[in-house]
């Protein structure tokens, strides 16, 4: 009988996972598809399907396949990879509120592309190759604090412990990045806010192809690491 209830406990579960993401998935398509008719040169949804079929002006096209497109791709990419590691993060502290914003993560790698910024102006700091490794070390460095924070001899790591240090290091950050944001010349603002989350209004095809490319790359990376892992 217990048996029975586990069963019928994990069935429901699994059908109600199954229908949760059935529902995000058809908003985000319905997200997509909205995103690409609304803007500051309105197309309507029979010249939307003309241009992706190539029968639209050359200025659609341009709207179309220049500048909308990528940035919905990218937008899209983006949030599933902070979805990912905001889930990793809520397991590893299990806590349903952990994610890279409270923790600093995110804090810390736009600090960073901002400290950049500010001692070295010359830098092309728009380059797709400069900009994500800048990032990834400004969120590896506040990890790092984080953790060290969050460190206790002899106990290890808590999770309580992980999230007060975590929002402490955010705290902080946040508070330099506004003191570096009144220093810095308003070029050299504009040029670190390529680092923030959300800054994807410049992407073009050629980025979003880049960028599809290596989230398959560290995917491919990551689910071939967790095979042998198990083997």
């Amino acid at each position: 009988m217990e048996t029975y209830q586990v069963l019928t406990g994990q069935r429901r579960r699994i059908r109600r996972g199954i229908a949760v993401m059935a529902i995000i998935g058809a908003l985000v398509v319905a997200a997509f598809v909205f995103s690409m008719n609304v803007g500051y040169t309105p197309l309507t949804p029979v010249e939307v399907i003309t241009t992706l079929f190539g029968m639209g002006t050359d200025k659609q096209s341009l709207v179309l396949f220049e500048f909308r497109l990528p940035r919905i791709v990218i937008a899209i990419l983006a949030g599933a990879g902070l979805a990912v590691s905001g889930c990793i993060l809520q397991g590893v502290s299990r806590n349903a509120l952990a994610d890279p914003g409270i923790l600093g993560i995110n804090a810390g790698a736009g600090l960073f592309v901002m400290l950049v910024v500010s001692l070295f102006p010359s830098l092309p700091i728009g380059s797709i190759f400069l900009l994500p490794l800048l990032a990834l070390l400004g969120s590896g460095l506040a990890a790092l604090l984080v953790y060290a924070f969050a460190y206790k001899r002899h106990e290890g790591i808590s999770p309580t412990r992980l999230v007060l240090a975590g929002i402490a290091v955010a705290a902080g950050i946040n508070a330099a990045m506004i003191v570096l944001t009144l220093r810095l010349n308003p070029e050299n603002i504009s040029s670190s806010r390529h680092g923030s989350p959300g800054a994807y209004g410049d992407r073009t095809g050629n980025t979003c192809l880049r960028f599809f490319r290596g989230s398959v790359c560290f995917f491919r990376t990551f689910t071939a690491r967790r095979a042998r892992s198990t083997c």
